[in-house]
Order: structure tokens, then C-alpha cells, then sequence
């Protein structure tokens, strides 16, 4: 309006900005992609260490604390997954709710339900019903497996990722390259997905299989050769490896919106994944139902034929549309504004 200055509202985000994995990776991309009118703040509540877990969370309640007090924060974003960090998460919202400060629960855990189902159901029911609070899933499912706990006004809101990569005209070429993105966790599949490559190579296909996470491979000897178990790797290191395979694994059973996912499906490359993953890709031709790793490699030889793998790569990219980073800070534009009247 001529004569007048809009004013620019913050929004707080509150999670392990600091940790390695997804949620530290959503929470910086919605900090620098904000919605039209709100500007952002990133309150890191979990430092790399065990050892500076409590002295983090000392300051985070410090900080959200001194946000409030002095009107610098319009909404409280925070991000939780199970356990400890609902219990942590939980002293936040109660902060929040003291200083009158809207708050959005997102919740990013694949074991919610579990968690709600034990110990944390009662406290989960509770808080989430408060005023002038709103609960933010990130599938469909999710907001079916935990509508015993959270209200029947939450919100399916997909993750994001932006293409850090170009694989622009890339083709199967002889060795089939798989590659599985994730932080070290008994839970994403590290063992399985050596068993899909040794499927692979007994029926007689040139394969080669990349694992972050891990530094050891723990598969055969025979195979060891075609194992490459990297560790912990840099976002640059992340784009390398992206660019240069020819499928994504994702076998974990517990995934919520896996961001590994995402990421490659935004680059264009297709991803193999179990029945936890099945709405993320968006498709029944990339999902595998079966825990029989033999399963998973039939489906990969299917796919590497020359035309299948073409439609594969295309579909893949239709299917990525909807994780659109523009789309996402509309969607959540809208909540800001509709919470703060």
C-alpha cells in the first residue's frame, strides 16, 4: 500500500539444525525460503555431541525465551521426531504457550506411531490439542497411522528439496550403480541392500553399490570389490554421487518422507523403495512389498532395460513436482498467516 510499509513477521524454527540428516537439511531450506512477508530464525536444539546435548538445550530455552519476550518471534516452527526429542519439545511448546506465541508442531519421525503407542500417546494427545497450536505431518498415511493422537485438523505438508544436480541425458551404462543415502542407523537398510547387490551379481549383472553412513561395507568378500562404504559425506560429495547412479535404495521400513528420496527424485534419479516410501516416490512401479532381497533385484533388472529405464528417469521427475520448494512456502505462507489472524 503506497505510504505504508508492510510489516515483516519472523517465524522461529526450533530442531538439530546442527545434526547431521534430513530434518537438519529441512529446517535450513525452509529458514531460507521464506513465504512472502515472514522472515526466519533458526534456534538450534541439539548440538553434534552427546556432551553438549544439555548445555544446547540450556541455551535454546534461553534463546526462544528471550525471542518471546522482546516480540521478535510471531511463530514458533518446531521440528520433532519420537522420544527424547518430544520430551525436549514439549518444555519449548510450554514456553511458548506461556508468551502467547503461535506454535507449529511438525512432526518428522517414521516411529511416531510407535512412540505414540507406548509411553508418549497420553502426553502427544495432550499437548497437540492445545490452543493456538497446529500439527503438521508429512504424508497422508502419517496423518492415518496418528489420528488417535493428533487433532483432525492437522496438516499433510510434503517435504522439499531443490535439484543439486544435473542429470541431464544420463544412461544405464553396463554396470548397474546403486547407491543408498543415509545417516549410520540399524533402521535405513545398509545390511539389505548388500544382499540386493549380491542378487544382482548372482544372476549374472555387472553391479556396484554405494553406502553413505558407513565406513564398513560388512558384505562378503567376493563382493567387497564392488562395496564402497564412504561415511559421512559432504553436500558436494552428496551431488557427486547423485549424478553418477543409476538407482536410489531406499529399503528402511520406517521412513516418514525420506529426504534421500526427495533429493534424488528432484535430480532425476529413480529410487527403489520399500512400502514405507510407497507415497513419497508416488508410484507402484518403483515400490517393492517384499523383505527377499531377490525381490528387490528383479525389480532393478526390470527397470535397467533401455526403455524402462527411460520412462523410469521421466516419471520420476513428473512424480518430483510436488516437492517444489516454491510449493512448500506457499502451503506454509498460508498457515503462518491464518495462525496469526
Amino acid at each position: 500500500m503506497v505510504g505504508s510499509e508492510k510489516r515483516i513477521k519472523t517465524v522461529c524454527h526450533l530442531g538439530p539444525s546442527e545434526s547431521k540428516g534430513g530434518m537438519a537439511s529441512i529446517i535450513h531450506l525452509l529458514s531460507s525460503n521464506t513465504p512472502d512477508g515472514w522472515k526466519s530464525n533458526i534456534i538450534s536444539t541439539r548440538g553434534r555431541s552427546i556432551f553438549s546435548i544439555v548445555p544446547k538445550w540450556i541455551s535454546a530455552r534461553s534463546k526462544l525465551k528471550s525471542e518471546i519476550s522482546s516480540g521478535r518471534a510471531q511463530i514458533a516452527h518446531i521440528h520433532v521426531t519420537h522420544s527424547l526429542s518430544w520430551w525436549r519439545k514439549r518444555d519449548l511448546m510450554g514456553i511458548c504457550q506461556k508468551g502467547g506465541v503461535p506454535t507449529i508442531i511438525h512432526i518428522h519421525s517414521g516411529k511416531f506411531d510407535e512412540f505414540c503407542s507406548g509411553i508418549g500417546g497420553k502426553s502427544v494427545k495432550k499437548e497437540l490439542a492445545k490452543e493456538n497450536r497446529r500439527t503438521i505431518v508429512l504424508e497422508e498415511r502419517w496423518r492415518d497411522r496418528l489420528q488417535n493422537w493428533i487433532p483432525s485438523d492437522s496438516i499433510v505438508v510434503n517435504n522439499a528439496a531443490e535439484p543439486i544436480t544435473n542429470r541431464d541425458g544420463h544412461e544405464l551404462r553396463g554396470r548397474i550403480s546403486l547407491l543408498l543415502l543415509s545417516r549410520k542407523s540399524s533402521i535405513k537398510g545398509h545390511g539389505f541392500a548388500t544382499r540386493i547387490l549380491e542378487k544382482l551379481v548372482e544372476k549374472g549383472f555387472d553391479a556396484s553399490l554405494t553406502m553413505t553412513g558407513v565406513s564398513i561395507s560388512g558384505v562378503k568378500k567376493e563382493y567387497s570389490s564392488r562395496v564402497q562404504a564412504v561415511g559421512w559425506i559432504s553436500e558436494e560429495k552428496k551431488s557427486e554421487l547423485i549424478k553418477k547412479a543409476d538407482f536410489l535404495l531406499s529399503p528402511s521400513q520406517f521412513e516418514g518422507s525420506s529426504m534421500s528420496v526427495i533429493e534424488s527424485m528432484v535430480c532425476g534419479l529413480p529410487c527403489i523403495v520399500s512400502e514405507a516410501s510407497r507415497e513419497t516416490v508416488g508410484s507402484e512401479k518403483f515400490t517393492v512389498e517384499s523383505e527377499d532381497p531377490e525381490d528387490w533385484a528383479d525389480l532393478i533388472i526390470n527397470l535397467s532395460e533401455e526403455e524402462n529405464y527411460a520412462k523410469a528417469v521421466e516419471e520420476t521427475i513428473q512424480q518430483s513436482e510436488k516437492y517444489r520448494v516454491e510449493k512448500l512456502v506457499i502451503r506454509l505462507g498460508r498457515i503462518y498467516d491464518e495462525m496469526i489472524g
